[in-house]
């Protein structure tokens, strides 16, 4: 069974979902279910936004990747078409 670029590039995005709600269950975690020092969850705080500063760009960009493979195979079938219209067109 052959993957397609497109099911590739929803995995990739279905992944980065999952990786940004683990991220996200285990900052609410530390911030709420452990005794930490005030300054430790400050810390915490800003790798979170790190983390989750990149993991959204990430995700912007293969949802962007996605937006233009697909209107790439739009545009291919379109070609498509028409040149299959001009063929016909000349052998009668």
């Amino acid at each position: 069974m052959k993957i397609t670029e497109l099911q590739m590039l929803e995995g990739q995005i279905g992944f980065y979902w999952g990786i940004i709600a683990g991220a996200l269950a285990s900052y609410v975690f530390i911030m709420f279910f452990t005794d930490w020092q005030w300054y430790f969850k400050l810390f915490s705080t800003i790798g979170e936004i790190g983390i989750l500063g990149t993991l959204g760009l990430g995700l912007y960009q293969l949802i962007k990747a996605r937006r233009n493979y697909l209107d790439a195979q739009a545009e291919m079938k379109k070609i498509s078409a028409e040149s299959a219209e001009v063929v016909k067109s000349y052998t009668g």
